[in-house]
């Protein structure tokens, strides 16, 4: 089950850039999932040739059947016209019961012989537009066997595991022989575009506007980083980052805003994923 797989193989690291639809791992089920679809394959083929080989065997036979048909038709009427010739010699007693009886029963084995060409006639009759039962049959198989197949190619993408999106690994969370967690095999991210997220207190958000210029600084980081406003959370909570001064008051509410950092300070960011910082937004006036 895809639930209890581990992780088989990794075929990335840790800062490696990755391309959309990549994939970056595979699961240990993967052996398991590979023969189910050759498997699969191979009876696919397997019906094909079957189908093929019905069509060709019931058409065939309907041909026989109606060659049968005509065969039996013309000698019941052969059959009647004896009949009908004995019977009429009867009449002038010119010929005997027994030849009588004789005619007879020619013109029974002769309806009987067309009566069976005309069952096999409608046993057959369909061929040429795959109606036929057997056909049928032959095809409802074909068609369980495409999706045998199907399901075989979909149990091999749920053994591997493929980048969403274009971006780098940022942090692998499941190694060979471990089981993915809640939080996936991996995190990836895209790092051309760096965003950074301000607290603002309720009491000044009416201050800020989308577009308005921020300079962030951290310790981590040589110089400050540069942005502009580029979007503005429409619910207010508590803060989640303290402020050092004794008299901040912890339980403050706040408006959360998203900053678009210049490219200059995106390159800057990138290796400093969920890094702190402390903005300074440039608000009218200022």
């Amino acid at each position: 089950q895809a639930g209890d797989a581990r992780i088989a193989r990794l075929m990335v690291a840790e800062g490696q850039r990755v391309a959309a639809g990549e994939t970056v791992a595979e699961l240990d089920n993967m052996p398991a999932f590979l023969a189910a679809r050759a498997s699969a394959e191979s009876n696919l083929e397997a019906q094909k040739a079957a189908l093929k080989q019905v069509r060709a065997s019931i058409l065939a036979s309907l041909a026989e059947s109606r060659a049968d048909q005509l065969s039996a038709e013309a000698s019941l009427t052969l059959a009647k016209q004896e009949l009908e010739r004995q019977t009429r010699l009867a009449a002038s007693a010119s010929t005997t019961q027994v030849l009588i009886e004789q005619a007879r029963a020619n013109v029974a084995k002769a309806q009987a012989e067309l009566d069976r060409a005309v069952a096999f006639v409608r046993r057959y009759s369909g061929a040429e537009t795959g109606s036929q039962s057997d056909i049928v049959l032959a095809a409802r198989n074909l068609d369980v066997a495409r999706t045998n197949l199907a399901r075989a190619n979909a149990d091999i993408a749920a053994g591997r595991v493929v980048a969403p999106r274009a971006g780098t690994v940022l942090e692998i969370h499941a190694r060979v022989g471990e089981k993915p967690t809640g939080s996936g095999v991996m995190t990836i991210g895209d790092l051309t575009q760096m965003t950074a997220e301000l607290e603002v207190y309720q009491t000044d958000i009416q201050r800020v506007a989308l577009g308005q210029s921020v300079t962030m600084t951290a310790q981590a980081l040589p110089a400050p980083l540069t942005g502009r406003v580029a979007g503005i959370r429409q619910i207010v909570g508590r803060q989640s980052v303290m402020s050092t001064e004794p008299a901040a008051n912890a339980d403050a509410r706040i408006v959360r805003i998203t900053v678009a950092l210049d490219a200059g300070s995106s390159l800057q960011a990138r290796s400093f994923t969920n890094l702190e910082v402390v903005g300074r937004i440039g608000t009218q006036g200022e």
